[in-house]
């Protein structure tokens, strides 16, 4: 593949937000393939994929979302290290169950975030949990919950989803609040 730089970059006006709103996970079928999803430009604007997604919800900056590029001149390679972490408030059985499930599985999530992009982690590789914690905290004011951190590795960064693709996977945004949310698709 030629390495192409055709463009610069502007600065835009200072109307962004951080942040992750909600994450959509579907664990990985052995049909599923990355030539399942129509990418041009950089996004993908169509796919047949048959995952089934769950919605889970996040409380307001609480959960984030990073991709960091690992560069070795002497190998040769490039890739990205993709990490999500969830924050999931108030222990349960339910909670420690999906805890279980999710740390088990071959996954593949996609990320809204509080600009309303919508993000795909592990197109390639699938994402796996890497951490995950349940704790009661000490004090009154500690958090009551599990953390929960996903990871893939790609070749390239998480690829923008548009918003009439993501309609197209059964990926509804619930219509209730925040918090610990699953709702199937």
């Amino acid at each position: 593949m030629a390495c192409l730089l055709d463009s610069g970059y502007a600065l835009g006006c200072r109307d962004n937000i951080g942040g992750v709103k909600r994450v959509f996970i579907g664990k990985v079928i052995s049909t599923e393939r990355r030539n399942n999803y129509g990418i041009s430009g950089g996004e993908i604007n169509d796919t047949n994929s048959a995952i089934e997604y769950y919605t889970f919800d996040q409380e307001m900056e609480a959960a984030s979302f990073s991709q960091n590029g690992t560069y070795s001149t002497e190998n040769g390679t490039v890739f990205f290290d993709q990490q999500l972490t969830l924050i999931f408030h108030k222990n349960s059985t339910a909670l420690r169950a999906k805890l279980l499930d999710l740390s088990q599985l071959n996954l593949r999530v996609i990320v809204q975030d509080q600009r309303d992009q919508f993000w795909l982690m592990g197109l390639s590789n699938g994402v796996r949990a890497i951490s995950g914690a349940m704790n009661t905290g000490k004090a009154f004011g500690d958090m009551n919950g599990v953390t929960l951190t996903l990871q893939s590795k790609d070749a390239e960064p998480a690829f923008r989803i548009n918003t009439a693709t993501v309609a197209t996977l059964g990926a509804t945004v619930p219509s209730g609040g925040a918090g610990f949310n699953i709702n199937p698709a």
